[in-house]
C-alpha cells in the first residue's frame, strides 16, 4: 500500500507540464475558507497574526500529501475572511471568494497596483 501510495507521488509530480495538475495553483485555507495567491509587487500593510493555515498542493493525492502548515496574518484595512497575508519577512497575499467592502476593494487594488 505504501508503495502504491508513493508510486502515485511520484507519478503527480513527474506529470507532463499539459495535464490538467499543472493549470492548478496551490491554495491556502484558514478557518474553512479556501485562498488563492495573488501577485503583487506592493509593500503589503500586516496587522497581528492570526494562527496557522494550511497549504493545498495540486497534483499530489490526499493520502500522500505532507499538509505544511503556514503562519496566517491580517492586513490592515481588510477583513481576514476577504484575504490573508503569508510571512512578515516578504509577505505573499492571498485573497479568497467574499465579496470586499468599497474601502477594502480600494486596499486590494492598491497591492495589486490596478
Amino acid at each position: 500500500m505504501r508503495r502504491a501510495l508513493v508510486l502515485a507521488a511520484a507519478v503527480a509530480v513527474l506529470a507532463p507540464a499539459g495535464s490538467a495538475g499543472a493549470q492548478c495553483t496551490p491554495s491556502l485555507a484558514w478557518h474553512t475558507t479556501r485562498y488563492k495567491p495573488v501577485v503583487t509587487r506592493a509593500r503589503i500593510p500586516l496587522d497581528r497574526r492570526l494562527g496557522t493555515g494550511v497549504i493545498i498542493r495540486c497534483g499530489v493525492p490526499r493520502a500522500a500529501q505532507v499538509v505544511p502548515r503556514v503562519s496566517v496574518y491580517a492586513i490592515r484595512g481588510v477583513r481576514p475572511r476577504v484575504a490573508l497575508a503569508l510571512r512578515p519577512a516578504k509577505p505573499v497575499l492571498y485573497v479568497s471568494n467574499a465579496t470586499p467592502t468599497a474601502a477594502e476593494r480600494r486596499v486590494l487594488d492598491r497591492l495589486r497596483a490596478r
